[in-house]
């Protein structure tokens, strides 16, 4: 990404205000505006849109400041080898905050600190997408419907609607976390709109250290914890992944992993977590750390996201052949994307 750019629009006159960081002298052109301006109007369906025209590549996200009813292009100008489809979700997450913002005097505050948002989450690493992915329910059952191979963007609605109650889901939206971990593949089907191909599926669970702790108590419960793998059931996943969003957890856990055999004191592991101790004591309960003698907190589990070839999907793949519910293309697809 190379440039933040925020316009207020006006469907009479066009573009009201333009701000932008970093602060360059170069603005983006009036034309160029018009042009995603038209984009957003064609796209009636969906308010991100992208626009790429030569050496310069564009996306924007159109939302509406809820009391001033005024419409606002976020614009990204995009690297070339960017994915586009990585930064509807991130926008949506920063809109409101931006221009509920304009107008106010800490503004050029809010918009530097949009930006590295932006930055940071456009570069997030795949266990940080996997905790994307399993923090949020919809996405979960998202997972649930793909299981079943292949579907079209329609069919996927209808299952989402008829098994979890769901309507009008921005599936463009919810998905691209599966994008990112290449989970999926979006393929325009003769005959049919889009359709999603299960590539990897993927399962939350447990590994122990790579080393023991010294104290022989921990090492023996570890070693019993283990004798059985810990696949996190389903409706412990999203208490664990939103656990480990929490401030500091991810820092305890590199500093955890440092010294595993001796473990660290606990009140540095308390400052880390910003002296938070249920955030402590709800990794003991879950099984992730174990504080000794209320003086050491030492390593006790690491949260692992595997994904796998889906494998299974063949008999299924079959069924529904023969049923008539996907293509002979549809079926050669997806057993291609799973041998």
């Amino acid at each position: 990404m190379k440039k933040l750019i925020l316009v207020q629009w006006n469907v009479k006159t066009g573009p009201l205000n333009i701000v932008q960081f970093p602060p360059e002298e170069d603005i983006i052109p009036n034309e160029f505006l018009l042009k995603i301006w038209a984009k957003h109007e064609m796209k009636s369906d969906s308010n991100f849109c992208s626009l790429k025209e030569g050496k310069k590549y564009y996306c924007s996200l159109l939302k509406i400041h809820k009391i001033e009813n005024q419409p606002y292009f976020i614009i990204l100008e995009l690297e070339i080898k960017d994915d586009v489809r990585i930064f509807e979700e991130i926008l949506e997450n920063v809109a409101d905050d931006l221009i509920n913002n304009v107008g106010k005097p800490y503004f050029s505050h809010v918009l530097t600190e949009t930006y590295t948002t932006i930055k940071l989450n456009s570069d997030l690493d795949e266990f940080q997408i996997f905790l994307r992915l399993f923090e949020d329910k919809n996405r979960i059952d998202i997972l649930q419907v793909l299981r079943k191979g292949v579907l079209s963007k329609r069919k996927m609605h209808d299952l989402l609607e008829e098994q979890f109650g769901y309507a009008n889901l921005n599936l463009d939206l919810l998905l691209t976390p599966f994008i990112r971990l290449g989970m999926i593949s979006v393929i325009n089907d003769a005959g049919s709109d889009n359709s999603f191909y299960l590539t990897y599926d993927a399962y939350v669970c447990k590994i122990p250290p790579k080393q023991p702790p010294k104290v022989a108590e921990i090492e023996e419960k570890i070693t019993k914890y283990f004798s059985i793998p810990p696949i996190i059931d389903d409706d412990l996943v999203q208490d664990i992944v939103k656990l480990h969003q929490q401030p500091g957890v991810k820092e305890l856990n590199s500093l955890l992993r440092e010294d595993v055999p001796n473990g660290i004191d606990y009140e540095i592991a308390l400052t880390t977590v910003k002296n938070n101790p249920t955030i402590l004591e709800e990794l003991e309960r879950l099984s992730f750390i174990y504080i000794y003698e209320e003086k050491r907190v030492f390593l006790f589990s690491i949260l692992q996201f595997v994904k796998f070839n889906p494998s299974y999907l063949l008999p299924i793949l079959k069924k529904r052949y023969e049923s008539k519910e996907i293509s002979l293309e549809q079926l050669i697809h997806q057993i291609e994307f799973i041998s």
